[in-house]
C-alpha cells in the first residue's frame, strides 16, 4: 500500500515538472522523452534483485549496444513504445523500425510518445497482433496496461475485474516481413504476455535467418494457447538455434520459469 501511494505521489510530481515536454530518458548520447510513467527502466538498474526490473534493464543494455545506424529492427508488444523509441533511436534515420501493439489504450501512449521526439525516425505503428495465422482473435485488455493479452489469463481474472474484450486482426510475422519487404533484422523483440511460441510458429523463416531474437517468457500463459516448453524448444532446435536466459549461461530446462531469453543461432561447424 505504501509502496503504491510513493509511486503515486512521484507519478504525480513528474507530471507536474515535464508537463507536456516529456521526461527525459538519456542513453547512448540520445535525449528521448516519455510520458511520465512510460519510460524505460534506466541502466542503473541492472542488478536489481527484482527480477522484472532487471530484466528490463538488461534488455534496454542489449538493444541500445547491439542496434547500430542503418539497422532495421521489429518490437512485437510494442505497449506504450519504451523500446520502440529506443531502437529506432539507435537505428538511426537510415534504419527502422516496426512496432506492433494491438491494445488501442497502450497504441494512444506510443503515438503521444512517438510525437515528444520528432528527431528520431518515427517507426511503423502496426494495430494488428502476431500469431501463426492469419485472421481475427480477441484481445484481453485492461485500459492498456502492460498485461494486455491474446489470452484470458495473461492478464489475469476476478469477477469483480472483468477485461476489456477487443476485436484485433492477426498477422504473421513471415507475411508481415514478405509483404513489406522488409530487410533481415538485426533484432527482434517479442513480449506478448503469453503468445510468444505461436508467434515463433508464424515466424520460421525469419527463425532460419541471421536476425537476433530477445523474447519474454510467459508460462503461466502457454496452456490457454496450446503451447508447450516442448515446442518452444523444438522451434529452436529445427532453426539451428538454442535457448538461453538473458542473465545466465545457461539454456532454459524443462519446467521454464519467467524471463527473457535469446534465441541464438549455433556456430555452424
Amino acid at each position: 500500500m505504501l509502496a503504491n501511494l510513493r509511486h503515486q505521489l512521484v507519478l504525480g510530481i513528474k507530471r507536474l515538472v515535464y508537463s507536456r515536454r516529456g521526461e527525459p530518458y538519456r542513453i547512448k548520447g540520445h535525449t528521448l522523452r516519455y510520458l511520465p510513467g512510460t519510460r524505460p527502466v534506466r541502466l542503473s538498474y541492472i542488478h536489481s534483485q527484482n527480477a522484472v526490473v532487471r530484466y528490463d534493464a538488461l534488455q534496454v543494455q542489449l538493444l541500445s549496444t547491439q542496434l547500430a545506424e542503418g539497422d532495421t529492427a521489429i518490437d512485437i508488444g510494442a505497449h506504450c513504445g519504451q523500446y520502440s523509441i529506443l531502437m529506432a533511436a539507435m537505428c538511426g534515420r537510415s534504419g527502422h523500425v516496426a512496432a506492433f501493439e494491438p491494445d488501442p489504450y497502450a497504441r494512444e501512449k506510443l503515438l503521444q510518445n512517438l510525437d515528444l521526439n520528432p528527431a528520431i525516425k518515427r517507426p511503423s505503428v502496426e494495430v494488428c497482433a502476431c500469431s501463426d495465422v492469419a485472421g481475427e482473435a480477441t484481445l484481453y485488455s485492461r485500459g492498456g496496461n502492460s498485461q494486455s493479452s491474446l489470452a484470458r489469463s495473461g492478464v489475469g481474472f476476478s469477477t469483480s475485474d472483468r477485461p476489456e474484450e477487443i476485436r484485433v486482426p492477426l498477422i504473421t510475422l513471415d507475411t508481415y516481413i514478405a509483404e513489406h519487404n522488409f530487410p533481415e533484422p538485426r533484432w527482434v523483440k517479442i513480449d506478448t504476455e503469453g503468445a510468444e511460441i505461436r508467434i515463433l510458429k508464424g515466424a520460421k523463416q525469419l527463425l532460419g535467418s541471421n536476425a537476433g531474437i530477445l523474447c519474454e517468457l510467459h508460462p503461466y500463459a502457454w496452456t490457454e494457447f496450446g503451447n508447450t516448453l516442448k515446442e518452444l524448444k523444438d522451434l529452436a532446435s529445427a532453426s539451428g538455434r538454442s535457448i538461453r536466459y538473458l542473465d545466465q549461461d545457461s539454456e532454459i530446462g524443462d519446467h521454464a520459469e519467467y524471463g527473457v531469453v535469446l534465441l541464438e543461432r549455433r556456430q555452424r561447424g
